[in-house]
């Protein structure tokens, strides 16, 4: 029996994005969420909500070009320190960790760069 072969990096970040564009969702809501009852500017909300929108297209996007290209995410389960993904590429099975503080940093980076924020 032979080994799987190995992925290109395109298809890990693939992968990667398809488990951290929702997480991006997610921190948006949240924020939007928060952020009403504030009281801050409609404008800054709306460009949020437009961040979202954009966040979600593109994850729609994306996972159409994964199923095109044979990836699919079979599993993801968030652990204490890392969330665990079982998926599928080119008719193997694969598994990815990735590790919070990675996750963490990788989703403030995104978003930090979408709203024009410094993170200095």
């Amino acid at each position: 029996m032979s080994a799987s072969p190995l992925q290109t990096e395109e298809e890990l970040l693939s992968v990667k994005e398809c488990v951290i564009l929702p997480l991006v969702l997610d921190v948006l809501e949240q924020d939007i969420h928060r952020m009403k009852p504030s009281g801050i500017s409609p404008d800054y909300l709306q460009h949020l909500q437009a961040v979202q929108k954009m966040t979600f297209t593109k994850l729609a996007a994306l996972k159409r070009s994964c199923r095109a290209r044979g990836i699919a995410i079979l599993n993801t389960q968030r652990r204490q320190h890392s969330i665990h993904i079982r998926y599928r590429c080119r008719g193997y099975q694969h598994d990815m960790e990735l590790m919070w503080d990675f996750v963490r940093a990788d989703i403030q980076i995104r978003l930090a760069e979408i709203l024009h924020i410094s993170l200095e």
